[in-house]
């Protein structure tokens, strides 16, 4: 993620990251173009050591001015960034989005005031290089956004860099929330929000760390040619935060973004004397009836398919089963059109999408929906935001936060998924960004029902593995997968994304510590929740001739934790539910006995939302380990982690363990 990139939702903005340290212990240098000896010469962050960068200092001030007879909100950013590895260079490309529609030019967006310095120490002094303007560029988003991108210049280790801009905006009625955490620490960071009387907004403050906080009433004077000039009085938001830690990414936590300490303003209305009331607030209910009523969404739902052959060709003529239906209709879509990758609310034309032979999920969602009303199924939009974008803000209704939708067939108490995104899912098997806990269903007359997409059946492997070990240390044995749902769907993407089979069936062995032959997937490229991995296998154990040591799992299903800190502040985030059922046989050699076995592992959460039941048999000449793994719920708090972290850590010890079996 690229320093002050933070997309928002369609029509509306920009969520300007904020950013700013300052040196423990040491008085806060304010004043740009000038960096501190200390500054320049520091090689690590003492709070974290392992920072590639941190900010020493930003200040992000957000104030109202009239301009021209309008009001404009105006937001200037100030930041001081000191380069500490190689890998922190990158923290010196900055991406500022911004609106520009090229539609409607009656509102608008402007960056001014871009300056940018790098700073770095030659020969016992320091050496100034100014960015120049070669160095900017502005890129084109979509319809309403660009992106202007700049490179600060001389940036290597221990460098120090700055940059400020001024953001002018006719969206008054819009404020950027602050964002006072990044993926790199914040030594100092301030915010300053000054908004007149005529405003009346909700000041939202979400976060786990704690920042300063300051409200203060003033005098405002606004002069304008065409207005004349204007007092009130207004209000002053100040927030300050020092030695914030940095929000790295993580494989458990979809959206960072959820968590970090962050304050949004929420305009709910707006008074100006002389002027009649103007309500900003909505509810999701009038924000289903706008999107249910716009040309460009409700309103092409209902048109024709676009593909007039579609349906018929699909062959559900006399399919009466509604999910059979719904995947025959979307393999005939597929089978004519390729998702490109990205997730939208809105769409192309339909005739752009079907020349091109591709679009995004929006544009293959409308011809879907489509196509299921032409086929007599009860078809309407799922709206949410990604998991990878953040949670909706049910408290504070906008549809800017609305960044894609799902087709959802209603099935009489049932409510069916699917999106144009599934490469190897199938119904009700969605990409997990999109397995969201607010999908909000809309009827044609804009009413909605929220649903849980995570409840949707939980994912499921039932594994076997039959092994023979033989006296001279050599296991030869088979396995067998059956994977259900999100887990059939996540084997069928990591065998279709390696380079070629050879490379995903080598990297598997190399991996398990196997040698595989007789590899494949039942099904793999079929549209079904369901994929059978099968492969034959052997590898070379240790053994004096009398004694042999044997992991009794013969292939291990967890050689790491995934949870090594002993302490989490963010929540654990899991894609999907899941459970995971594993049998391992083992055939002892004739002559063999088992001398030393691991004892059995139950460990269940106080919910019992996660558990690991592992147990060892011996029947005859055979021992047999059976494992059971199960996730239960998708997000674990705080303060569960030390279960869990010991759940993990237990299971990663009985995979480590071995049998002794000697010769009797």
């Amino acid at each position: 993620m690229k320093m002050n990139m933070l997309r928002s939702s369609l029509m509306l903005l920009v969520l300007s990251m904020v950013y700013s340290p300052v040196l423990m212990g040491q008085t806060i240098n304010e004043k740009f173009g000038n960096p501190t000896n200390e500054e320049l010469t520091m090689t690590s962050y003492a709070p974290d050591e392992s920072a590639p960068a941190v900010i020493l200092y930003q200040s992000t001030r957000t104030w109202y001015d009239i301009v021209a007879g309008g009001f404009r909100v105006s937001t200037e950013v100030k930041t001081r960034i000191k380069i500490l590895k190689p890998e922190g260079k990158e923290y010196a490309d900055v991406e500022v989005l911004y609106i520009d529609n090229d539609q409607d030019r009656s509102l608008n967006e402007n960056i001014t005031g871009l300056k940018a310095w790098a700073y770095n120490m030659e020969n016992g002094k320091m050496v100034k290089t100014k960015m120049e303007n070669n160095s900017i560029s502005r890129e084109r988003v979509d319809k309403t956004h660009k992106l202007l991108k700049f490179s600060v210049p001389q940036v290597k280790e221990g460098t120090v860099v700055e940059y400020q801009y001024k953001k002018e905006s006719d969206y008054y009625f819009y404020i950027d929330t602050w964002v006072a955490q990044t993926e790199i620490p914040v030594a100092y960071t301030i915010y300053n929000l000054l908004i007149p009387e005529y405003f009346i907004f909700n000041i939202d403050e979400t976060g786990t760390v704690s920042t300063q906080n300051k409200v203060e009433t003033e005098s405002i004077h606004f002069a304008d040619a065409m207005s004349g000039s204007l007092s009130c009085t207004g209000t002053r938001y100040t927030f300050v935060g020092r030695d914030l830690p940095a929000l790295k990414s993580d494989s458990y936590v979809f959206c960072p973004l959820d968590y970090c300490k962050k304050v949004t303003a929420e305009l709910r209305g707006v008074e100006v004397p002389g002027s009649i009331y103007k309500n900003f607030t909505s509810t999701w209910e009038e924000i289903g009836r706008m999107l249910m009523e716009e040309e460009e969404f409700g309103k092409r739902i209902k048109r024709a398919c676009p593909i007039k052959d579609l349906v018929p060709s699909s062959g559900v003529e006399k399919e009466t089963d509604v999910v059979k239906k719904m995947a025959a209709i979307y393999t005939a879509l597929k089978s004519r059109l390729k998702w490109d990758g990205n997730y939208k609310l809105y769409a192309e034309s339909a005739s752009k999408t079907i020349k091109e032979g591709s679009g995004s999920n929006a544009d293959l969602n409308f011809i879907l929906l489509s196509a299921y009303r032409e086929a007599g199924l009860d078809a309407r939009p799922v709206v949410m935001s990604r998991r990878t974008k953040g949670r909706l803000p049910l408290s504070h209704p906008s549809v800017n936060k609305l960044n894609t939708f799902v087709v959802g067939v209603v099935d009489g108490q049932t409510v069916h998924f699917i999106d144009a995104s599934v490469e190897d899912g199938y119904v009700d098997v969605l990409p997990s960004s999109l397995l969201t806990e607010q999908g909000l269903l809309l009827s044609d007359d804009g009413t909605g029902n929220w649903l849980n997409l995570q409840s949707l059946d939980a994912s499921k492997a039932n594994i076997i593995i039959n092994a023979t070990l033989d006296a001279d240390g050599t296991v030869k044995g088979t396995y067998e997968a059956q994977m259900r749902a999100n887990l059939s769907a996540s084997l069928k993407s990591e065998f279709r994304e390696a380079d070629d089979s050879l490379s995903y069936i080598n990297k598997l062995a190399e991996r398990n510590g196997i040698t595989i032959s007789e590899y494949a997937i039942d099904d793999r490229e079929a549209f079904q929740p369901v994929a059978i991995e099968r492969f034959s296998f052997s590898k070379k154990i240790d053994t004096d001739g009398t004694l042999i040591y044997v992991n009794p799992f013969v292939i291990p299903v967890m050689s790491e934790s995934p949870f090594k800190a002993v302490t989490r502040t963010l929540p654990v985030e899991y894609p999907y539910k899941h459970s995971i059922n594993m049998v391992t046989t083992l055939q002892l050699p004739d002559g063999y006995v088992i001398e030393e076995m691991p004892q059995p592992l139950v460990l269940i959460t106080e919910d019992k939302a996660l558990s690991v039941r592992i147990n060892y048999l011996v029947q005859g000449t055979k021992l047999i380990v059976q494992y059971r793994f199960l996730v239960n719920k998708t997000i674990f708090l705080p303060n569960e982690y030390d279960i869990l972290r010991q759940i993990y850590d237990s299971i990663v010890e009985k995979n480590n363990e071995i049998v002794v079996v000697k010769k009797n």
